[in-house]
């Protein structure tokens, strides 16, 4: 049982309070344990009183999307995981398309698509919601989630609901610079053009992307940032760590800077490849690798 209460405190949330809840079926790579409380609020307004609640009573809070770049310890995590992947609305004026932080980039992308607003083709096969897209400001090698985005409404700490213009933020590579807001959705400003020439892009791609990353196994996205000038990937692989394995997770053999969980791994297994991999990188070029993937639970 947690040492501490939300339920009473929460009585007047709309949505899902609920105690002891498995995290790896949440999670991407399906590794993790267990968190103490799981708030599913049903309106933004909600999830500021989640905020609030978590601020007024010392509960550690974090915020849960699709989890495609989260690392969950085995052991699970003390406090709250707040869930927002019901915050699934998208909504189109003119040029711009709002869509909340629940929407994911597949969804997202297929709508613009659809109606012939162009710019997002970039995020093509990101397997990422809305909300941890823009609080990382994903991307690939031909653009970044913050391209095109002119605001974002979020969090703040106090529990407070705000909205941020671009120019508000500094975004940069792989960090959105939202510092501990939590990012409710998000607007862009596109372009129009064909939507089959826009189709084109998209399939392109999606083709690359297929034919370069393990898109149809279970990782975490990119284990580590890229260091300047050079690639992560390149330099594990020139390190021989291509294929590394330690029990059920592998270093991939399409893209070495993707772990793989290829047969009921854990997050010890992962952790302890991590190391291993950063060690002989570090050994063999003199360059410690940053995590890119977010660590919960230690």
């Amino acid at each position: 049982m947690p040492a501490f209460d939300l339920r009473t405190p929460l009585r007047a949330m709309r949505g899902a309070v609920r105690e002891n809840v498995a995290l790896a079926p949440y999670m991407h790579l399906r590794v993790g344990g267990p968190v103490d409380w799981f708030l599913e609020p049903l309106t933004e307004e909600d999830a500021a009183l989640c905020v609030r609640v978590c601020r007024d009573s010392n509960v550690p809070l974090r915020v849960l999307g699709g989890g495609s770049n989260v690392l969950c310890s085995d052991h699970g995590v003390r406090g709250a995981v707040l869930h927002l992947g019901g915050h699934n609305r998208m909504v189109r004026d003119g040029l711009r398309i709002t869509a909340g932080s629940g929407v994911t980039l597949a969804s997202l992308l297929r709508s613009t698509k659809e109606v012939g607003l162009a710019g997002l083709e970039k995020l093509t096969g990101i397997p990422a919601h809305v909300g941890g897209a823009v609080a990382m400001n994903a991307g690939t090698r031909e653009g970044e989630t913050f391209e095109y985005l002119t605001s974002v409404t979020v969090i703040e700490p106090t529990g407070e609901l705000q909205v941020l213009a671009k120019t508000d933020l500094q975004p940069r590579y792989r960090d959105g610079g939202l510092g501990d807001r939590i990012v409710l959705h998000a607007t862009w400003e596109l372009y129009e053009d064909d939507p089959n020439a826009i189709f084109q892009r998209f399939s392109e791609s999606l083709k690359r992307r297929n034919a370069t990353q393990p898109v149809s196994q279970r990782s975490v996205g990119c284990v580590f940032k890229n260091p300047p000038g050079d690639a992560a990937g390149r330099l594990i692989e020139a390190s021989g760590c291509k294929t590394l394995r330690n029990g059920g997770i592998e270093v991939s053999g399409v893209h070495a800077n993707y772990f793989v969980n290829s047969s009921n791994g854990t997050c010890a297994q992962f952790l302890e490849l991590l190391e291993e991999v950063r060690r002989r990188v570090q050994s063999k070029f003199g360059v410690y690798l940053e995590p890119e993937v977010k660590l919960w639970g230690f």
